[in-house]
C-alpha cells in the first residue's frame, strides 16, 4: 500500500496540471466560404505542415521544441476566381495550467515551471480557423 501511495504521490509531482486533460497535438478544423479551396499551413518558421484543400481537420503541433515555446500557424488560402487570403491559427495558454497548477498549490509550482512549460501542453490553438476568400472580378 505505501509503495502504490509513493507511486502516486510521484506521479502527480512530476506532472503538471495541462500536461493530465491536454496533449501537444490538436486538431484545428479549417472552413472556408468556398469548396475545394488550396490550402497551405505554415508554422511560425516559416515550414510549410500542410497542404491540401479546405474544409478539412488538420492536426497541429501546440509548441515548438523547447521552454515556454508556444506555436503559431498562418494558413493560405487560395482558389482559381477569388483573392487569396491569409488567417492566423494563433495559440492561447490553457485554463488548466492557470487554475489547475493554482489548486495543486506546492505540487503546481513543478507543472507551472517544469513540465507544462516543456512539453507544451499548456498551450491550446484556435478552436477553428476561418477563411473568407472574396470573388475577384
Amino acid at each position: 500500500m505505501k509503495k502504490l501511495l509513493a507511486v502516486a504521490v510521484t506521479m502527480l509531482c512530476l506532472s503538471g496540471c495541462a500536461s493530465i486533460v491536454r496533449d501537444s497535438y490538436q486538431s484545428v478544423p479549417v472552413q472556408a466560404n468556398v469548396d475545394n479551396v488550396d490550402i497551405e499551413i505554415t508554422n511560425s518558421e516559416g515550414r510549410v505542415v500542410y497542404t491540401g484543400q479546405a474544409p478539412t481537420s488538420v492536426l497541429l503541433k501546440t509548441s515548438k521544441s523547447g521552454y515556454f515555446s508556444p506555436e503559431k500557424y498562418t494558413v493560405k488560402a487560395s482558389k482559381e476566381g477569388y483573392a487569396t487570403q491569409y488567417e492566423t491559427i494563433d495559440w492561447h495558454v490553457s485554463n488548466w495550467y492557470i487554475f489547475g497548477n493554482l489548486v495543486f498549490g506546492g505540487l503546481g509550482l513543478l507543472g507551472w515551471f517544469v513540465v507544462d512549460p516543456l512539453t507544451g501542453e499548456m498551450y491550446y490553438l484556435d478552436e477553428v480557423s476561418s477563411v473568407y476568400l472574396p470573388a475577384t472580378k
